[in-house]
């Protein structure tokens, strides 16, 4: 194995040193010192004022949404997690449909609640869909379970 010298390659990077030499300042570093703060010291003679914010009206600050603002939004994220559970429950070989008998029930008390604030709801309402979809999603897993779809 050859080693090579790394000269070549720093006398590339590094430039020639220039011969000339500076000509030295006449004057100490105190001196320059002390007329460098002398000039700063009389450019900032006066106080200085901030200047003002424009009006920010453009600027609106909402506040958020409060939870709990609908009850029927509430209603209707309660049909969703039910029936969430029910799916989690239900594709578990471990889980029983005796334990999974409790959250049809629930489902069916919650569906019979909410028809009537279905049909309250104005058409075009975007909650008036997810509703009526979890509503009829919800009721025909009911019909499913009750009519023994998922029986071994």
């Amino acid at each position: 194995m050859e080693v090579h010298s790394n000269y070549g390659i720093l006398k590339a990077d590094y430039p020639k040193k220039s011969d000339k030499n500076q000509e030295p300042v006449n004057k100490e570093f105190g001196a320059i010192l002390d007329e460098t703060i002398a000039e700063t010291s009389q450019t900032d003679t006066g106080t200085r004022k901030t200047a003002m914010v424009e009006s920010m009206s453009g600027i609106q600050f909402d506040s958020p949404p409060l939870m709990n603002e609908n009850p029927l939004i509430e209603k209707t994220e309660k049909l969703l997690d039910t029936l969430d559970n029910y799916r989690e429950k239900l594709q578990n070989p471990e889980v029983s449909l005796e334990d999974i008998k409790p959250l049809v029930n629930t489902m069916e008390m919650e569906n019979e609640g909410l028809t009537s604030a279905l049909n309250s709801l104005p058409d075009g309402d975007g909650l008036k869909d997810v509703l009526n979809e979890a509503m009829i999603a919800s009721s025909l897993e009911v019909t499913k379970f009750n009519r023994g779809d998922y029986t071994i």
